[in-house]
């Protein structure tokens, strides 16, 4: 079914109805034509007041709205893995058409999922940047974003408490001016969680206005979080009733839309079974929580599951065994740079020590808890004396850190250019010299068993030589024995004219003559050039040039590798060798030899040398 089907079905409609009120037929032609206009007409409207929408979908690129979407989805069920990807893609499209709001989301989108996946650290400048965006175009639901994530930043990684109320405060503004009531609700319950106070009614108050609106709007967002709250806020006040109801619910809500921080409520919901006495649950929940914080890839939660597992190893007398799981918690606090976690987790571990007769290691990991505490306590005390001078300041440094940044960045492009550079120029040179070692290495080897090719071939010839003339020696002239110099060409053999053309060459060294062709030599073998053709190729796979310069070249060989004739001049060899020019001598010697006649002699000299010093 096409776009336009409705309104051609209408269109069809009337015209029936016309035929039935008048009476007669409509022209078909009318008809369809009439048709075709609509169409048109449909079309052009939709055009324009649908400029962006894609008529004809079949599983192309998502909008960014349909972007949008998904990254709140994934920031609702807390799938960080997720976030990020669908944030770079919302980032992609929206730089392509120059959609500040869209950038403006999408860095807000990234810099919690840097946040809650173990990139803490990273995840302030890219909230900086979502920050200056949305000041650009005046948009204060981002801002309010911002400023609630920053303020979770300085709650859970800085530990700095008045930090994250300023900016918790300016959250809630913010989301006031722009109407963003589900925002300020969950600002609300960030700073609930950051009290942790039974004594502060103000937050159990905040905590039912969560869940109430949570209830009254259907959005089940804010229903788990604010019986989440509740939960939280009961099992500090020891009413473990109430708690276990809330929390619950909350765990349904998470069940059912398969949130991915799952393991926070298995954590709470361990800590409320544990104040019941209900160790054996307790332990089930808490190591529930463990494997879900794993799985569901959420490190900021895997210090909290091991503490709240470790504790209850603590009471039930699991020494040793809470001992390893606390140190696992601290790993993990360090991992994720929760400070007050690391506090709790050394006092576990410094109490363990203690029951297990480890009283040096108690003491140690007491004094670090404390030293922590203390340390952690008069950063508080400071940044809160320094209050109104961090305020005042806080807009020229921020200021001064974009221009700051903006050189940085440029210096940065700097380095990594002039560092690219450098290493490709290192990389080259370090190609080139191995090349050159490994081609010298392999000249020398070369020219190593030429020589040695060379002076076994001489030997073998002097041999040779000896044996010959006692043979000639020892023979005795056979009677009847005439010669047979009228031989025709059919009573020759291949063998017999291969061995005598190789045996012209090596004595009379026939290649040494320039002016040496097929028809010639052909001529002093007693054939015709394509029949001796034909014995080369058979014998030696070479053509008839081929076959000539072979022993031009091992001649050369011969040559340029004897001592005694080092000052022989190369433009002298090829003329010597019957080369009819040093470019032909050059190229020949390079393709059988693997280097130029020079190379050669210059590796000849130096192998010479490196013997004469060997021995």
């Amino acid at each position: 079914m096409s776009l336009f089907s409705p309104f051609i079905a209408v269109f069809e409609l009337k015209i029936i109805y016309l035929q039935n009120i008048f009476g007669y037929n409509i022209s078909y032609d009318i008809y369809n034509m009439t048709r075709k206009i609509l169409v048109l007409s449909v079309a052009i409207l939709l055009c324009f007041l649908c400029p962006h929408v894609t008529i004809a979908s079949g599983g192309g690129q998502k909008t960014k709205s349909q972007l949008w979407k998904e990254c709140e989805k994934a920031r609702i069920l807390s799938n960080y893995n997720a976030l990020e990807k669908l944030s770079n893609q919302l980032m992609s499209i929206s730089v392509e058409d120059n959609d500040k709001r869209m950038q403006s989301y999408a860095l807000f989108y990234r810099g919690l999922s840097q946040l809650f996946s173990g990139k803490a650290k990273n995840s302030l400048s890219t909230f900086d940047k979502a920050k200056s965006i949305a000041e650009e175009i005046e948009n204060d639901s981002v801002q309010a974003l911002v400023m609630n994530a920053v303020g979770i930043y300085h709650a859970m990684v800085e530990n700095n408490s008045f930090m994250a109320q300023q900016y918790f405060f300016k959250g809630i503004k913010l989301a006031n001016n722009s109407g963003y009531n589900s925002l300020k609700s969950r600002i609300y319950g960030n700073m609930l969680i950051l009290t942790q106070s039974d004594r502060d009614t103000t937050a159990l108050g905040n905590a039912f206005r969560i869940y109430n609106y949570g209830k009254r709007e259907g959005d089940y967002e804010q229903t788990f979080m604010g019986a989440y709250y509740l939960a939280m806020y009961y099992n500090l006040r020891s009413d473990n009733e109430n708690a276990e109801h809330y929390i619950k619910e909350s765990l349904e809500l998470y069940r059912k839309y398969d949130y991915d921080d799952v393991s926070a409520v298995y954590t709470l919901l361990s800590k409320i079974k544990a104040d019941e006495g209900k160790l054996d649950e307790a332990t089930l929940h808490a190591t529930t929580a463990i494997r879900l914080a794993r799985e569901k890839n959420q490190p900021q939660l895997v210090p909290d599951a091991y503490t709240q597992y470790a504790t209850i190893l603590n009471e039930q007398g699991k020494y040793a065994e809470s001992n390893r799981v606390a140190r696992m918690a601290l790993d993990a606090s360090k991992d994720v740079s929760i400070h007050t976690k690391r506090v709790t987790c050394m006092r576990l571990i410094a109490d363990n020590c203690k029951h297990l007769g480890l009283k040096d290691e108690a003491i140690e990991y007491l004094v670090k808890a404390n030293l922590m505490m203390d340390t952690l306590s008069r950063i508080n005390m400071d940044r809160l004396m320094h209050e109104r001078t961090i305020m005042l300041d806080i807009e020229q440094k921020e200021r001064e850190a974009v221009i700051h940044k903006k050189e940085m960045e440029s210096q940065l492009k700097i380095n990594v250019t002039l560092a690219v550079t450098t290493m490709i120029l290192i990389v080259l040179l370090s190609i080139i010299v191995a090349n050159y070692r490994r081609r010298n290495r392999l000249y020398k080897n070369i020219v190593k068993q030429n020589t040695r090719a060379l002076a076994y071939q001489a030997q073998l010839q002097q041999r040779i030589d000896s044996l010959n003339s006692r043979i000639a020696v020892q023979a005795k002239p056979s009677s009847g024995m005439v010669g047979q110099g009228g031989q025709t060409q059919d009573n020759k053999t291949f063998n017999d004219l291969y061995e005598r053309a190789c045996q012209m060459m090596e004595d009379e060294r026939l290649y040494a003559d320039s002016q040496l062709n097929r028809e010639r030599l052909a001529e002093l073998l007693g054939t015709n050039r394509t029949y001796l053709s034909r014995i080369i190729k058979e014998n030696s796979g070479m053509n008839y040039i081929q076959f000539v310069n072979s022993y031009r070249i091992q001649e050369a060989i011969h040559i340029l590798s004897d001592r005694s004739k080092i000052d022989y001049p190369l433009k002298q060899i090829w003329c010597d060798l019957g080369f009819n020019s040093p470019a032909t001598f050059y190229k020949i010697f390079q393709q059988t030899v693997g280097m130029t006649p020079s190379v050669y002699r210059k590796q000849f000299i130096n192998v010479e040398k490196e013997m004469s010093e060997t021995s």
